[in-house]
Order: structure tokens, then sequence, then C-alpha cells
């Protein structure tokens, strides 16, 4: 049987029951007749069980006798959804004007329809480009216009000018209804879409209409102007500045102004043209760092040039607080100063700023010139007349203190050469400049200030931080060993050669811990020298030389009348105990040798004789000498009790022992506090040799009444 000749009734009832869209085509497909027929089969099966997905297609090719066939005989669902859009977003995004139109015509269409993206169908056609779709959809009574998409928050006003769409742009705006102001996720509007393409056209159109708002700042703080400039765009630049409002000194979230960033890019025709437009050249940023602070950084001559000559203010207002020192960033000549800008120095001064400016320390420029030794801007701040040489920053130093703290002789000798100068000036320490330069071992600077009449050479310098020192120049130098510095303040009839500084040293006790023989010689030549520890917890010159061992210091101050050879330290030892504890035994013997002038049994606050420990310490030839000497009490006791045998049996000094044996004065039997006689001392100690050597000996006796039994 051939299936066409079947009744029409029976074909339609065969082709609704067939079970897809593929298998009903294919009946379609059979013949001209069954095409006619069945046709309206395929629309309904494919509107009841393909979410008319054919409208779909239809919009997407273009297809307008297809949407049309649909549309005005089946009656799909307008609004149905096929991959996230709707018939009429596919129609927008592939530019489909005829079936936009028809769409548009069916009052049940949904115009503001946004996708999973949050794209809509004017989004979509802004975008691309459409112009015909735009101006369609824009006649839908209830449009909405400025319906974001989701992932960048794009408006399609934004869309279009990210795209360059200056025709649609124009016709968005012109609805009066697009927000020209509205952000996205970037906090970016419209018009940083239109700077960031260098879209002039578009640039233009958003200009001209008086809803747009330039002071509005993206997500790193920046205006449109501020973002134009950092992108070092000139020409649009000049297009934004002829706004009525550029706002050409709001900041961004930094501080900074376009002003700044276009001196940052070291661009001069943009530094200009903001600075025609108003720009304040003074404006400082979260760091207090202004334009003009970051031309004198980068040495840009021409911008400070530019900047300057803009500025018709009093340069003191320029810069609030440059006399003061109230900001943390340096004040502009301050700055110039620290880099050795020379020729940007002389700029600033040649429109009138202020030569004695301060920065946050109270320096002036002089004071940072003559720290870093710049003598060429020395000379350019000696010669202004209303220069300050006798500023004091905060801690009281004057440009001299400097230039001598820091050896620069050059400077020093500039500064000398101004008569008002005042070369013995104090910092807040009490330290003149020639007190610093000897403190720092700046040799040619000292002589050079020594140099000069009426220098005060006896300055104390008093200072607690970081660490104590209360010195003159001569300890300096005699630390030092800076013999010309010491030999020219020697030469000097004011000097005090006896001040004690925060360790009781005068510079002689000095010159005697190092062992300093020449300088000793010279400081002992002095008439007004002393050779004695005169103040409480000052160290006598003997004692520290004895202390440490310089044999040749200790004769020479041996030598020296008047000596007392037993001062010590405060309550310390005397200078023969501090030899033996140290085991200088060349130093012991030749102050042993002093005979009747040494006190022979002086003790340490311990109690200790010199006798006792000599022999604690093994001092064989040091404890002969002591015994030989008939003031010397042999059975010294110590505050626990313990004698020189004592001792010497605890620390198992066997030929010390044997020695002190010897001496028919020395008592065996003494006990200390805790009970315990040489004998015991020796045996707590396991020293065997000296318990062979006590054993004989009967407790209680001496060794001359023993020999005699």
């Amino acid at each position: 049987m051939n299936l066409v000749t079947l009744p029409s009734e029976l074909l339609l009832c065969i082709a609704a029951s067939l079970p897809s869209a593929k298998d009903i085509l294919s009946f379609v497909l059979v013949s001209r007749t069954t095409s006619n027929l069945l046709l309206s089969s395929l629309y309904k099966f494919n509107i009841q069980h393909q979410n008319s997905s054919a409208l779909h297609r239809a919009a997407q090719k273009g297809n307008l006798h297809v949407a049309e066939v649909m549309l005005h005989q089946y009656r799909p669902d307008v609004n149905a959804i096929h991959d996230a859009n709707t018939p009429l977003v596919y129609a927008a995004i592939h530019g489909s004007e005829s079936i936009v139109k028809a769409l548009l015509a069916k009052p049940q269409t949904l115009v503001n329809f946004q996708n999973e993206q949050g794209q809509c169908a004017l989004w979509w056609a802004a975008r691309q480009g459409f112009t015909k779709i735009v101006k369609d959809l824009l006649q839908c009574p209830d449009i909405q216009v400025d319906l974001p998409e989701t992932e960048y928050g794009l408006t399609p006003l934004a869309a279009a000018v990210e795209k360059g769409r200056a025709t649609i742009v124009k016709r968005l705006i012109q609805t009066g209804r697009a927000d020209v102001n509205a952000p996205d996720r970037l906090a970016w509007t419209p018009i940083f879409h239109a700077i960031d393409r260098q879209d002039s056209t578009i640039l233009k159109i958003l200009l001209a209409d008086d809803r747009l708002d330039l002071s509005w700042q993206d997500d790193l703080g920046r205006t449109i102007l501020i973002y134009s400039v950092s992108k070092g765009l000139t020409a649009l630049t000049k297009m934004l500045l002829g706004h009525p409002k550029p706002y050409v000194d709001n900041r961004d979230r930094h501080g900074r102004t376009a002003l700044f960033h276009a001196v940052h890019q070291g661009n001069g025709d943009l530094v200009q043209l903001l600075l025609d437009n108003g720009s304040d050249i003074s404006a400082t940023d979260v760091e207090g760092l202004s334009p003009l602070h970051l031309a004198i950084r980068q040495e840009n001559l021409s911008t400070v040039q530019k900047l300057l000559t803009h500025s018709r203010r009093d340069p003191s207002t320029l810069w609030p607080g440059a006399t003061h020192g109230i900001h943390t960033a340096p004040p502009p000549l301050c700055l110039a100063t620290s880099q050795g800008s020379e020729d940007i120095v002389r700029l600033l001064l040649d429109h009138g700023w202020n030569v004695n400016e301060v920065d946050a320390e109270g320096q002036t420029p002089l004071h940072l010139a003559a720290e870093i030794g710049d003598h060429t801007i020395v000379r350019v701040f000696l010669d202004h007349t209303q220069v300050d040489l006798h500023a004091q920053d905060r801690s009281g130093s004057t440009a001299l203190h400097n230039a001598a703290n820091r050896g620069h002789l050059a400077v020093v000798k500039l500064l000398l050469a101004e008569p008002s100068i005042d070369i013995n000036a104090k910092d807040g320490n009490g330290a003149t400049a020639l007190w610093w330069a000897t403190r720092r071992n700046n040799t040619r600077v000292a002589a050079r200030l020594l140099a000069e009449p009426n220098v005060d050479i006896n300055a104390v310098g008093q200072f607690e931080r970081p660490l104590p020192d209360r010195s003159t120049s001569l300890h300096h130098a005699v630390r030092g060993r800076a013999n010309l510095i010491i030999r020219l303040l020697l030469r000097e009839k004011s000097l005090d050669p006896n001040v004690v500084d925060h360790q009781g040293w005068t510079p002689l006790a000095c010159a005697a811990r190092q062992g300093d023989v020449k300088t000793v010689e010279w400081l002992l030549a002095r008439p007004d020298i002393q050779g004695n520890a005169s103040k409480q917890n000052e160290q006598s010159p003997l004692w520290l030389a004895a202390r440490h061992g310089h044999i040749r210091v200790v004769q020479r101050l041996l030598e020296f009348q008047n000596i007392d050879i037993n001062q010590g330290w405060g309550g310390y030892l005397s200078p023969l105990l501090a030899a033996i504890v140290a085991g200088h035994t060349d130093v012991v013997m030749r102050l042993l040798a002093c005979g009747d002038r040494l006190d022979i049994n002086a003790q340490t606050y311990q109690k200790e004789s010199a006798l006792s420990l000599a022999a604690r310490y093994g001092h064989l030839q040091v404890v002969d000498a002591i015994l030989r000497d008939p003031r010397t009490d042999r059975n010294s006791i110590d505050d626990q009790g313990r004698t020189a045998l004592w001792w010497a049996a605890y620390e198992g000094q066997t030929t010390v022992v044997g020695r002190l044996l010897e001496d028919t004065d020395v008592q065996v039997g003494i006990k200390d506090h805790q009970g315990a006689g040489a004998l015991e001392a020796a045996r707590s100690q396991h020293h065997f040799g000296v318990t062979g050597l006590l054993g004989p000996y009967p407790v209680g006796h001496r060794r001359d009444n023993i020999l005699r039994t």
C-alpha cells in the first residue's frame, strides 16, 4: 500500500503518534503532499515538547519566515528559555532586526529579561553595536535602560562605551534615562571605559551630559582626571579639563592629585596643562609629599621650574610647616639639599624660598649641607643674606657641629671664615664642635678648630643615650691615641687635664688603662696634673695600670711625686691586690719593691690580704717576697676566717703550702668559721700532696714549736 494514498486524517494521526521531531521531519520529507500536510505537526511538536526551540533558532539565524509562521499560526511562548536565553535575547545577540521587531509586536514579550549572566536584549544590542535594535528596544515604554550584567556590573551604556559604539552611546544618553554615572564592580563609570580605550568621540559625548560627575572615584580612589593623567593621555586630559567641574585637586586613596601623577611620570605637557588649570603644587599625599617634593626627588629641574614659576604665592605658604618642621616629609629646600641638587637649591632660593626652613628634626638646609659635606651648597647658603649660622636643631646642634661630627674639613673651614660664627656653641648635651671632632677622631678637623683663638677645650659632653658619655676632648684624643691633638691640647694653659669622665677616669687614667707610656709621659709633664684619684668612684691611674698589667706605666707612675701607691678604686682592691688577682707578677714585684710606702697588709672588701690572694692563686714568687717583709701578717684571716695557708691548702698549691710552712710565724691549726683548718680543706679537695705536708704538724701548734719538740 502506498502511504501517501492514505486519507489526510489518518496521516495526521500517524504524525501525531511519532515520538520525536526527527521522525516527524522524516515523514514530512516523504513527498510534497506530506510536507504541506504535516509541517504543522512539526511546529506543534516543537512548541509542545522542545520549548519552541525553532523560534530560538530562527532568531539566531535571522529566519523571519519561520519566526512569523510560529508567531502568527501557532502562538508559541515568546519568552521560552533555551540555553538560558529567550528568542528576543538571541535576536539581539545576532542582530536579527526583523525578528526583534516581530517579537516586540507581541505584548507578552519580556523586554527586560536577563539571562544567568544578567545580560538583557538591550545590553547585547548595545554591546554588539546593533543601532536599529537598540532604537526599537528603547521605544518600548517599560524598557529598563540600566540593567547591569552580573560578572562585571556593566550597564548597556557601559558595554557600548567599552566596545566603542559611539552612535549607541549617544542614543542611550539622549533618552535621558541612562545613568552616565552608574559604576561597575571596579567602581568604573562609563567615562572610565572611554578613557581606557582612548576614545575621544565617546568622551566628547559623555562630557556633553550635564549629569556627568567627574568627582567619582574608582576602587583605587582615582577620579577620571587622575586616571587619564596616570595613563599619560594629554589630549583626553585636556578635554576633561574643559569640563565646568574637572576637580583638578581631588585626591586618590593615597592622597595624590592629578598633578602629583603627572610629575611622577615626568610628563611636562601634562604638568603645564594642570598648572594652567589651577592645580595646587603644595597638595600633599598621606606621606606628606607634594608634587614639588616629587619633582625634587626626581631631580627634574624643568618640572621644578614649571611648578615654581606657576605659583604666585608666598613660598612659605606653599609648604605649611616649612619653618617649623611639622611634617614627617622634609620640606622642599631641605630635600633638595639632602640630595645635593645644587641647581634646584639655587632655583628655590631664586624664587624666594625660606633659607632657614627646618625639617622634622629641626635641621635647616645649612645643617643638612654641612652634614653631607657638600661645600658647594654650603657656600650657596653662606652667600644668602638671611641664612642663620646659629640655628640649632632639636638636639641643639649647629651646622658647625654637624660638619665637625662628620669630619668635613672643607665645610668647617667655610663656616669658620664667617665672622659671626660661634665656635664654642654647645648642643643640648653640652658638646661643642671641637668635642664632636675629637669624639669622632676627626683629627684634621680638630686641629683646624684648635687653631682658632679662644676655643673652648674643656667642654664636657653630658650624654645618657644611647650610652652614658661624660668626657672631654682630651679624653677622646687619649683614647684614640691622636698624638697630634693630645700635644695641641696640652700646650693650652687653659686646659683642665683632670676632668673625670662617666667611667671615673681622667685622661691620665685612660692612658694608664691603655698602657700608653708616651701619653702618660706627656700628661705627667703638666704641672697641674693629678696623679691620684680625688673624687668618689674615680679610678686612679696606678690602679688601672696595675690591674691591666702595664708594667712600664706602673714604673713611670711610681716615679711621680706624691703618688699614692695604695689607692684603690672606692671600696675595692689596692693596686697591689688588683695586680695579684689579675696575675701580673711583674707588676706585683715592682710594687713590693716600694718598701715601706706599700701597705703590705692591705685587704679586699672580703678581708683577703695580699699574702692570702697570692697563696690562693699559687704565685710562689709573690708569696716568698711578701713573707720576706717583716711587716706581713702571716695569719691574717678573711671574712670567713680563712688564712693564706688555708687557701693554699684548699686550692692544692703544694709548693706555696711548703713555703708557708717554712715560715716559723705561720700558724697551722687556725680553723675557719665552719671549723675547718688547712688540713681539712686539703682533704675535702683530695689534695693528698698537701695533706702529706700538713700531716706531721699537730693541730694548734706552730712549726717552730714542733721543730723544738
